[in-house]
């Protein structure tokens, strides 16, 4: 079969160009990104493919004289196609300064950025890039020399949302197709394309394993390797696709917001945990924060024998915070200098207080006014209860001291609270700002963490004070 009929038949296939009325064909001039436009301009002449196509080419200003011959070339060559291009330049060294990272990691985030708004500038509903069956297979062993799971085995997807909330698909037209197989096509339709010095580069670990690595292993052990790992790949992508419709089951089951019900939880198959944490993780910001292998056990680990009031700081400025009955994500409250904080409670009322940016609201509850279980469900780390009888002066909202100590709810036994924060793990930066509610000397809440055992609801329960501490509400 030739490559057009081979690439052709995976476009109808996956209706990778399905209701597009146009199209940006990313154009690096090199050989993969000639041969797509080659291909595409070619179904387009033959009516095979009703998509106006746009050449989009950006210079990432890191080869110098090599990259400006490289836009020169792409600009004649869309214009011998006469297809419109749109070139641009982008500094990526002073983009990975901004925002670190790996210069691949930079290069690759302007480069889809840049995508994103010429596509849009075009009115087109899908960006096609040139990459390969040699970039999967690279892709795959990369990730398994990395210690890729299943959802990285899974390698580069055919198709996918080009950036987070876009509604611009990103398609891959050659993504089965063997680089051999391209450069024959170039040569039998004479195409000249360009070479890119920094494919050589030992430097780039993808480079070492496409030059050495893979000609060792087909050489030395098994000529079809990279064909074992293209069958690999899609068995992945087939496993994980189902563990998908399985999670949202169990999503559904144990998730609420952004919040994950213990018990629902470990009911489910570990296999699909990870995914139920996504899900959670994601409700709590915006995009998909990257997550490995480490970080999904160390919430499992959190949801099965963590201590109420334990988190973990994760990826994507996450943190999880183990309730009494659940594991909730939410975004990490940017960390502020340790302001010495000291102020009287209203009970029943709000109290403001401007040094700590927070206002603690205090409501006053006859016992069996409150629903223990459902106030427990759905609280947050800094929602409390306490038996207002077993509290003999004011509420103070108050920093911690050197010598704190308090009987935790549940432990059996006094403990400084500097201990106990640095037993939870709690991150350095919070056990400094850590702020206590105290009864005359005493602490009875480490806020956002534990009450004193002491001041816990209890049958003899008569009134109960409700406290919840807030970011201060601006006027």
């Amino acid at each position: 079969m030739s490559l057009y009929s081979e690439v052709l038949k995976l476009i109808r296939r996956h209706k990778l160009l399905a209701g597009a009325r146009a199209a940006v064909v990313g154009l690096s001039g090199g050989p993969d990104s000639v041969c797509l436009l080659d291909l595409l301009a070619w179904m387009g002449e033959r009516g095979d493919i009703e998509v106006v196509l746009h050449a989009a080419h950006l210079n990432h200003g890191l080869r110098g004289e090599e990259a400006d011959k490289d836009e020169r070339f792409a600009h004649e060559l869309a214009e011998s196609c006469g297809l419109p291009i749109t070139v641009a330049r982008r500094d990526v060294q002073a983009a990975r300064t901004s925002h670190g990272g790996s210069l691949e990691e930079a290069a690759r985030r302007e480069r889809y950025a840049f995508l994103t708004s010429v596509a849009e500038a075009a009115g087109a509903e899908v960006v096609t890039v040139g990459h390969n069956a040699d970039d999967q297979i690279e892709t795959v062993l990369h990730r398994i020399i990395r210690g890729a799971g299943l959802k990285g085995l899974r390698g580069i997807p055919l198709t996918r949302a080009i950036q987070e909330g876009s509604s611009v698909r990103l398609v891959r037209p050659l993504l089965q197709s063997r680089r051999s197989q391209i450069l024959e096509h170039l040569r039998e339709r004479g195409l000249s394309f360009r070479e890119d010095s920094s494919n050589r580069d030992t430097m780039f670990t993808r480079n070492r394993i496409r030059n050495e690595l893979l000609p060792l292993i087909e050489s030395e052990h098994n000529p079809a390797f990279g064909e074992s790992l293209q069958r690999l790949s899609r068995s992945a992508s087939d496993a994980y696709d189902l563990l998908l419709e399985i999670a949202r089951a169990g999503a559904e089951r144990c998730l609420s917001g952004a919040t994950i019900d213990i018990h629902e939880f470990g009911l489910l198959h570990h296999a699909v945990q990870p995914l139920v944490i996504d899900s959670a993780a994601k409700s709590a910001t915006t995009g998909l924060p990257q997550f490995d292998a480490k970080h999904y056990e160390t919430v499992i680990e959190l949801a099965s024998n963590g201590e109420p009031g334990a988190h973990l700081d994760l990826p994507g400025g996450i943190v999880a915070t183990r309730t009494r009955h659940g594991v909730e994500f939410a975004k990490r409250r940017p960390r502020r200098p340790a302001p010495r904080v000291e102020a009287v409670l209203k009970v029943p009322g709000e109290t403001v207080v401007p040094a700590a940016g927070l206002t603690v609201k205090a409501e006053l509850l006859n016992r069996a006014d409150l629903d223990l279980d459902a106030f427990l469900a759905a609280k947050t780390r800094y929602d409390e209860v306490f038996d207002f009888d077993a509290i003999v002066g004011p509420l103070v909202l108050r920093s911690r001291r050197d010598g704190d100590a308090f009987r935790p709810l549940g432990a059996g036994g006094r403990k400084k609270v500097g201990d106990f924060l640095t037993d939870l793990k709690a991150p350095v930066g919070e056990r400094e700002r850590a702020l206590i509610i105290a009864v005359g000397e005493e602490p009875v809440w480490v806020v956002g963490y534990r009450i004193d055992d002491r001041v816990r609801i209890t049958e003899e329960t008569r009134r109960v004070v409700r406290l919840s501490v807030e970011e201060e509400r601006k006027t």
